[in-house]
């Protein structure tokens, strides 16, 4: 097996110094991860204790394109994990039947009502792969049952229900996952390793992008499939709290392509972009946020087709994130210090660590290079069965998901109501910034697009 390489600095006078300057930093940064924000945590809801050798029994709730990835996934590598697949659920009658088929299920273990999976003691973890305007329900639910989540991102539509989850992670005590797999590679470990030991000096500014071209200019369109109908899909139930309207396959199939269930390239894309940067520099809630969206080009839809997002942290780091779907030239991953700057190659789980030049006598560079590519799913999936089993943090835990949610939500609301937004995280309100308080986005007042 290949091992990770990463030249180790010398024990000079400056790396002692370093070292010293930035230990109690460390320490308060693990601390943050172990103590809630709001309140201590409690005892855990009901659910079976596990034990290290024990087999963990998972079921999943939406089995559509991600949550058939997960099915196939954690299939292939069930045997490694220690897992047994014991139940589905969807909405979508078709989807059901081939996820029960595929894992050679039962019909009593495939659910079209999620709620009654959750009812089975059996159920160690659930995978939640639902459209994102279920994502807070349904993990909720699943979390007050005694289940461990892996939640896909984002973490959820809204800003008020990503707290409702953060707040039931703390209270229950259960493990939470959220699926951006670009956390588990090895790149971004070693770039938060570098940070903590105080290699880059103070933090600057930290850019990403995600950009992507559909050939069609039609992105997240999806074909109409000839077996869905109002009696094949329980349309009313799939809508949740989203706005109602009278049946529309498009809405069903293409369903990333309407506010009324999802924020589009800032939660389908830059979610996988801000994260893993985030908890490369210690997450922090946002100060202020700005972000434009434009739609001039990819019009069959109401989200954006390009996006720029600005987010100033309290340290004074700021991050400039952008997303595309109609230009695949994106900005190149990199996170600025006073002292380096971390370099990630594209496509490839790499890092490069290169002091600025006032401090080339001062700072060591440094390389990262681990096996595999990025964003591999199997990687963040077993980092989720470890946890359930040590009581570990996960790599994308809710501390570093509440965060994030909370840029991405803010950054959704700045651009559609051309607004700068300033949060605080103590009262969790938002407000402009001659200091008018503005209620966040929620199921009851988005007015959602303008396209139909």
């Amino acid at each position: 097996m290949k091992t990770p390489s990463s030249s180790q600095p010398r024990e000079t006078r400056r790396t002692f110094l370093s070292k010293t300057a930035t230990a109690a930093a460390a320490v308060a940064s693990v601390n943050m991860f172990k103590t809630p924000v709001y309140g201590q945590p409690q005892a855990p809801a009901a659910g079976r204790v596990l034990s290290a050798n024990d087999r963990i029994v998972v079921a999943y709730i939406g089995v559509g394109g991600q949550g058939t990835a997960h099915v196939k996934s954690q299939k292939a590598n069930a045997a490694a994990n220690n897992i047994v697949q014991a139940a589905v659920s969807d909405l979508y009658q078709k989807r059901l039947g081939a996820a029960k088929e595929f894992l050679g299920l039962n019909d009593a273990d495939a659910f079209t009502d999620y709620r009654k999976l959750l009812e089975r003691k059996d159920i160690d973890a659930v995978v939640v792969s639902t459209v994102d305007n279920w994502h807070a329900q349904v993990a909720i639910d699943a979390l007050e049952a005694g289940k461990h989540v892996y939640g896909e991102k984002p973490l959820a539509r809204y800003l008020e229900e990503g707290f409702r989850i953060y707040d039931t992670v703390k209270r229950t005590g259960k493990i939470f996952q959220l699926g951006s797999q670009y956390c588990s590679d090895g790149c971004y470990q070693k770039a938060a390793d570098w940070i903590r030991e105080g290699r880059l000096g103070p933090l600057a500014w930290a850019q990403g992008s995600f950009c992507r071209n559909n050939p069609k200019n039609s992105e997240w369109t999806y074909p109409v499939e000839k077996e869905a109908s109002l009696t094949t899909i329980d349309w009313d139930r799939w809508q949740g709290r989203a706005r109602k309207v009278e049946w529309d396959p498009n809405r069903f199939f293409s369903w990333h392509k309407y506010y009324a269930y999802n924020s589009g390239i800032l939660g389908n894309l830059l979610a996988h972009t801000f994260l893993p940067l985030m908890m490369a520099t210690s997450p922090e809630f946002p100060r202020r946020v700005a972000c434009t969206g434009t739609r001039k080009i990819s019009t069959d839809r109401e989200i954006s087709d390009t996006t720029h997002l600005l987010a100033e942290m309290p340290s004074g780091l700021t991050f400039c994130v952008a997303g595309s779907t109609v230009n695949e030239q994106g900005w190149a991953q990199i996170i600025r210090g006073r002292k380096a700057t971390i370099y990630f190659s594209s496509g490839q789980n790499r890092a490069e660590l290169k002091p600025e030049r006032p401090f080339v006598d001062e700072i060591d560079g440094d390389k990262y290079e681990g096996e595999g590519g990025v964003a591999d799913l199997a990687r963040h999936e077993k980092n989720f069965f470890n946890c359930i089993r040590t009581g570990g943090i996960p790599n994308c835990n809710i501390d570093l998901g509440i965060r994030a949610h909370t840029v991405l939500c803010l950054a959704e609301q700045a651009e559609r109501q051309s607004l700068t937004l300033l949060f605080d995280d103590k009262t969790r309100t938002i407000k402009t910034g001659d200091g008018r308080t503005v209620p966040p986005l929620s199921y009851d007042n988005d007015p959602g697009g303008t396209s139909s």
